[in-house]
């Protein structure tokens, strides 16, 4: 019995290890320009699937959009050789990853037929034989136009006033 009690608490004390004085670690920095990502998700070919579900909340969409940023041999604006970098800074990139949801959302919008609220986002990206691919999987409450909520006010103080002409 007292066995069976000991391996219910957990494992017990453990030697320390010396600390090492050093170590090394690589650390690989990209840069990305706005204004490039933003051509290529205009330039994106976007399919979407998703429907409205009535839940015990209240009406929730489900959906995803896939967004194909296509090769330049496919018609798009994504270079060939340069496919394998993109898609790793298109997945570490959080403005790139923002404009991806953006146009989910966007979707999910349309689809649903009505205000959607707050919006649940996972998102891959992938190599596709017509170029990179990014799939977002959405998922937002869905509101009457009477229930949604309203918006916060703005404050004031980070407005400027309008000058008189």
């Amino acid at each position: 019995m007292c066995s069976l009690a000991r391996k219910l608490r957990g494992p017990g004390p453990a030697k320390a290890r010396e600390l090492a004085i050093g170590a090394r670690r690589t650390l690989e920095l990209w840069q990305s320009a706005d204004y490039r990502l933003r051509e290529l998700f205009e330039a994106a070919d976007v399919m979407s699937e998703g429907a409205t579900r009535s839940e015990p909340d209240g009406a929730t969409y489900y959906g995803s959009t896939s967004v194909l940023l296509q090769f330049l041999s496919q018609g798009g604006a994504v270079p060939n050789e340069r496919a394998a970098d993109i898609a790793r800074l298109i997945a570490g990139d959080p403005h790139a990853r923002l404009r991806a949801i953006r146009i989910a959302c966007l979707e999910a919008q349309v689809r649903s037929g009505a205000p959607i609220g707050r919006v649940r986002a996972e998102l891959f990206v992938r190599r596709d034989p017509r170029g990179i691919r990014v799939d977002v999987e959405v998922e937002a409450r869905v509101f009457e136009n009477s229930e949604r909520p309203a918006r916060a006010p703005r404050r004031a103080g980070g407005v400027l006033p309008k000058r008189a002409s």
